[in-house]
């Protein structure tokens, strides 16, 4: 150290810094900034790294040297090595300093440089990766009493090597080397060797070295991945809860986790991952670069359909709304995971909310670049839900979407071949299902011209004007063509099965009667119902056959045409008959409500919702609401759902899709009643919503 008497001295101010770029890509505890002349070095301290590269600072280095007792018109006359200053940032990957830590950027500037600006200034950085860092400082010269010390930063033999090992992996990782490799790691070996249990720089010394391995591993040098998680287990456990690296180790041990489970396909891997990142994301701090990779990395997670995973996926989900760049990929994840339950699971709910997570991504996303990967996502969802579902609109859309995905993937494009594909399989899913020898057509050619582009043919066979695609997830498998049927006829398909069901007196019979427009099911005024037992009714929409279940209506109580424990036990009978393997299967629920408001009915709606949809058909088939009684509401039927909606969906009741009706009475003539403008449009609405919404059967 240095003694000065009374002496100017320079205070450099570090205000912050931007663009940082960690040459080795390794997660830094943090960046700090070195200052040095020929009378000593100053150093901030380590600065916690923002998510958009930038650290901080704000603080002050009172740097002292003996040019500085001198006025600053007379600084010109010293020796150029007098008022030299070296100014580096380096990254720091433990809180407590171990070695200079890796190189990020210089600055060789001298004092008389850094007085000439008066205010705040921007100093560009030499980067040592392409992007290019900036500091912002500001620089006075103030005279202090003295004596004061000038700044000797003494490094031991152990932080000496514990750099030179950063130097030669942040070479390797530049150069891919593989001798810039084995001089890392003999490097990072000695300095765990000189650090045994005890010392306090261990838990850094066992990171290193495993950052190294690991990184070797995924260039395929060394196959020990086991030894390096063992070693990121053993840094973690002497940096437990409380230890300011706690959180960079849980992070280093993910990665090493991920990567054994790319490559081993370990579920306990993923699991352990999942259960992590639950616990660590709530702890990094908002808007840090390290909450940011960890919204990264578990966006890079593979689907999984755990209850874990999609609680993981709806926190980043949440915090992604603070970072548009990953909020859409964020909406996407969640999607997969949630189609990726469905699958084994059936629950609609499941398939529903994917397909409105993966539209909220679409809109979301650039119109440029990624759009069509995006486009690709809802497509694929949609064509699952159809395939499930048989949702006339989704295959509809699906080829849509898939027309639009194509025109952004030109001739050329290395995902042109999987759009062809996509597009085709969409079109002969339609073409299956209604028989549109137009769709088949087209799905041949498609399949042709993916064939071709595989194959190396210039040509291709179509040029449509819009396309789309929906992601291949098992990549690598090629597609075969698409084929004629053998036969020139759809196959008969079997008919719909709908039930309606609802409290007595909600008009079901009605809405029966208004869908197959004319007489089939007995009706009658009194609130209290006329249905004594379940009935199938089997009539034609649009050349399509259903069979309508008119149902005993429930909550009855004791006095009613059934009462209300036998209404429910053949309801229950009914559904249970429906949905067993056996039978045919249950392709559509109606929820008969009336339009009343009386005390005590909203209760009643949910039970009777909880009972047949939740708990008999445990949310696997889909489910509409019909509100009746609505022939002199105004201004218009639709306008009651408008106002009441919410009271639905407050108390748990979702709806695939809905009707606000008007339905016959037992004393209405038909064709009388068909003239009422009212009964009319109740009837289109009862049609399209029955068509539209129920599976079809195979």
């Amino acid at each position: 150290m240095l003694a000065l008497n009374s002496a100017y001295v320079l205070v450099l101010e570090v205000i912050n810094g931007s663009n940082f770029v960690v040459p080795s890509h390794r997660m830094p505890a943090g960046l700090y900034g070195s200052v040095s002349t020929a009378y000593g070095q100053w150093n901030t301290a380590i600065g916690t790294v923002m998510a958009d590269s930038s650290v901080p600072w704000n603080e002050s280095l009172v740097i002292q040297g003996r040019p500085l007792k001198f006025p600053q018109w007379l600084m010109p006359i010293f020796p150029s090595t007098s008022k030299a200053v070296h100014l580096e940032i380096r990254a720091s990957f433990e809180t407590i300093m171990f070695g200079r830590g890796e190189l990020v950027g210089i600055v060789e500037t001298t004092l008389e440089e850094l007085l000439m600006h008066g205010k705040q200034f921007e100093v560009p950085l030499s980067a040592v990766k392409t992007r290019a860092p900036s500091l912002l400082l500001r620089a006075q010269r103030i005279k202090l009493p003295g004596p004061h010390a000038a700044c000797g930063i003494q490094h031991s033999e152990v932080d000496v090597t514990t750099d030179a090992a950063h130097e030669a992996y942040a070479l390797y990782r530049q150069s891919n080397h593989r001798n810039d490799l084995d001089i890392a790691l003999e490097r990072f070996q000695t300095v765990l060797d000189q650090c045994p249990p005890g010392h306090p720089h261990r838990a850094a010394a066992l990171s290193n070295i495993s950052h190294a391995i690991l990184y070797g591993f995924t260039k395929g040098v060394g196959t020990d991945i086991d030894y390096v998680i063992f070693l990121f287990r053993s840094a973690l456990e002497l940096r437990p809860p409380g230890n300011p690296d706690h959180l960079l180790s849980i992070f280093d041990l993910c990665k090493a986790l991920h990567q054994r489970h790319l490559h081993l396909q370990k579920g306990a891997d993923l699991r352990e991952v999942v259960k992590l990142y639950l616990y660590l994301l709530p702890l990094c701090a908002e808007g840090s670069y390290l909450q940011l990779c960890v919204i990264e990395k578990c966006n890079a997670l593979p689907r999984n359909p755990s209850d874990e995973s999609i609680s993981l996926r709806r926190t980043v989900l949440d915090l992604c709304r603070k970072h548009p760049q990953h909020h859409a990929r964020s909406l996407n994840r969640l999607a997969g995971d949630l189609y990726a339950r469905f699958e084994p699971s059936g629950d609609i709910d499941d398939i529903n909310e994917a397909v409105h997570l993966s539209c909220e991504a679409l809109a979301l996303c650039p119109s440029d670049g990624e759009r069509s990967f995006f486009l690709s996502v809802l497509s694929y969802t949609l064509k699952l839900r159809f395939h499930h579902l048989r949702y006339a609109d989704d295959i509809h859309e699906c080829i849509s979407l898939n027309r639009e995905a194509l025109v952004l993937r030109p001739v050329g494009h290395p995902a042109r071949e999987k759009t062809f594909n996509n597009l085709a399989k969409a079109l002969k899913a339609r073409y299956d299902q209604y028989g549109d020898i137009t769709d088949l057509e087209e799905a041949m050619r498609l399949s042709r011209a993916a064939h071709d582009l595989r194959s190396g043919i210039s040509g291709e066979h179509v040029d449509l004007r819009r396309d789309q695609s929906t992601p291949e997830y098992e990549d690598g498998q090629r597609q075969p063509l698409i084929e004629a049927p053998t036969s020139d006829h759809q196959i008969q398909r079997r008919a719909r099965n709908v039930v309606i069901f609802g409290p007595s007196g909600s008009g079901k019979s009605s809405v029966i009667n208004a869908i197959a427009q004319r007489h089939i099911a007995e009706v009658s005024n009194d609130a209290t119902g006329c249905t004594s037992h379940c009935q199938g009714h089997k009539i034609e929409l649009y050349g399509e056959s259903f069979v309508l279940f008119d149902t005993v209506g429930l909550g009855e109580g004791t006095a009613g045409t059934v009462p209300a424990a036998k209404a429910e036990k053949d309801l229950k009978s009914l559904l249970r008959e429906l949905t067993s393997p056996k039978s045919d299967g249950l392709d559509l629920l109606v929820y008969c409500v009336g339009s009343g408001k009386d005390s005590g009915r909203i209760s009643g709606l949910v039970r009777n919702y909880r009972l047949v949809y939740s708990t008999i058909c445990q949310k696997k088939v889909p489910i509409v609401v019909v509100v009746t009684g609505l022939e002199r509401y105004e201004p218009d039927m639709e306008s009651w759902w408008s106002a009441n909606e919410k009271q639905f969906t407050d108390s748990g009741m979702h709806f695939r899709g809905h009707a606000c009706v008007a339905t016959l009475d037992g004393d209405s003539d038909i064709l009388e009643s068909r003239s009422s403008l009212h009964i009319t449009e109740s009837c289109k609405s009862l049609r399209k919503l029955i068509l539209n919404n129920s599976r079809v059967g195979a």
